[in-house]
Formats: C-alpha cells, structure tokens, sequence
C-alpha cells in the first residue's frame, strides 16, 4: 500500500459526526487551533468567595456583631423576667382594686407561672434566631445577614410589646405570657421546618415512592427539601410548653386551696 494513502486515510478518521469521537463535528481547521481552555497552575476562585479578602478587622467584628444582634432576641423577654420577678417579691397590695370592675391585683403565685412563661420565651427566641443565622449565614453574605437579623428584631420587639399592651399585662400576667411563649413556640417550629433542607437529603427516608402524597409533603420530597421532624417539634417546642402550661394548671389548684383555707 502506497504511504500517502495510508496517511490520508489516518487524516481523514479524524473527522467524524458520530458524537463520542474525537473530531465530532469539527473540520481540518479546527483540530489545529489550540483549546480554549488551557490548564492552568491555579484553581479557579471559588463563586461564593469575595474578591476582596476581609481584612482582620472584619474578620473580628462580623462575628461579633452577629452574637450581639443573636442575642438581642432576648431582651424582652429577659426585662419581663426581672419585671415578673420584682413583683414576686414585692406583690401588689392585695386589698386595692384594679379597676372598676372589682378586679383584685395578681399574686405572687400569677408573677412566679408568668416568669415561667418568659423564660421560656427567651428560649425559645434565642433559639429561633440561632436557627434563623444558620440559615442566612450560608445563603446570604455578611451584611445581608446583619441586616436581617436586625430586622427580626424590629419586628419580634413591637410585636411582644403590642400584646402586653393589648391584654394588659398588669390584670392577667399569666394569660398574656402564655400567649407570647405559646407563639414563640409555634414560631419555633416554623423555623425548624425553614432550616430544615440545610441537613436534610432526599434519599434514604423512611416510606419511600410507595407513600401518599400527604407523607412525601410531610417529609420535604421535592418541595425544596425541607420537612416536618415532628421529633424536634415535639421535643423542642410542644413539650416545653406542655410542661409551663401543667405547672400553671397546678399553680392555679393549689392557690384555690389555700384561698380556701
């Protein structure tokens, strides 16, 4: 066999159009060109890295600014504890009357179930912001983040002094904090079920394909990852809550039984 057409031969496999093989849909020019993409030394920088480094300034102060704002989720209720707890001490007189209606002052039994109450919201605030920064720290940048968290606070705030303003905290302090905590517990489970796609993977649970639909809601299934872990729900938010609301069941028996008395 002649070379030449031997090496024509070789020249002319190297144009294909079956997808797969070098030369797919390339002509004899473009095997020629150099590649695009030249290997490099470097990796390529990472798209959620700034492409400005933080210095150390910043390095330092955003994560104290992130604690500091965290914790300011538990300044309501931390001043209502210190509120509850000075007229536990110091009750209000029993014989003076609250309003026209005849209404006797709360007693020390009232303050002590409604610190209960506040601590538990303080808690259960301090947690769901703690969830919350979770969540934003991966998805948002820093400042993002900051301002967010401040945002909550602007809003958790108002909200906590609307309902002590509205139910008039100082005639029924045990009711108006059941109301806050009892919220804030519910909160908390909507923020589990929000940060739950962060650690959750779509395969491997429990009741696979052959489930209803109603089990695949309740699980995340394709609904952005995220699902009710009823465990943590219950455990963190209903039983707490259920212990608060046992202790004031017993508190308000045993207070009628020494009235009685």
């Amino acid at each position: 066999m002649h070379p030449d057409s031997a090496s024509k031969r070789k020249q002319t496999k190297l144009i294909s159009t079956k997808p797969g093989q070098r030369g797919a849909g390339e002509t004899e020019t473009e095997t020629d060109e150099p590649p695009r993409h030249l290997p490099i030394s470097r990796l390529p920088p990472s798209p959620r890295s700034p492409l400005i480094p933080p210095n150390i300034l910043q390095a330092r102060l955003t994560p104290l600014l992130f604690e500091f704002s965290r914790l300011l989720s538990i300044v309501p209720a931390l001043f209502g504890v210190f509120y509850l707890c000075y007229h536990i001490y110091s009750p209000p007189d029993p014989t003076t009357v609250v309003d026209g209606s005849g209404r006797r002052p709360p007693e020390r039994v009232d303050f002590g179930v409604a610190a209960l109450w506040a601590l538990l919201t303080g808690y259960q605030c301090l947690h769901l912001t703690t969830g919350l920064l979770a969540r934003w720290r991966v998805y948002y940048p820093p400042l993002a983040t900051l301002i967010r968290l401040i945002s909550l606070q602007a809003i958790c705030w108002p909200a906590t002094h609307l309902t002590l303003s509205l139910l008039e905290h100082d005639k029924r302090p045990v009711i108006v904090w059941a109301v806050i905590g009892t919220t804030t517990c519910a909160s908390r489970s909507v923020q589990i079920w929000v940060t739950s796609n962060l650690w959750w993977e779509g395969t491997g649970a429990k009741g696979g394909p052959g489930r209803s639909n109603n089990w695949q809601w309740l699980k995340g299934g394709q609904w952005g990852g995220r699902r009710w872990d009823w465990n943590d729900v219950v455990k963190k938010c209903m039983l707490p809550a259920g212990v608060v609301y046992c202790v004031m069941a017993w508190a308000e028996q045993l207070r009628r039984e020494w009235s009685g008395c």
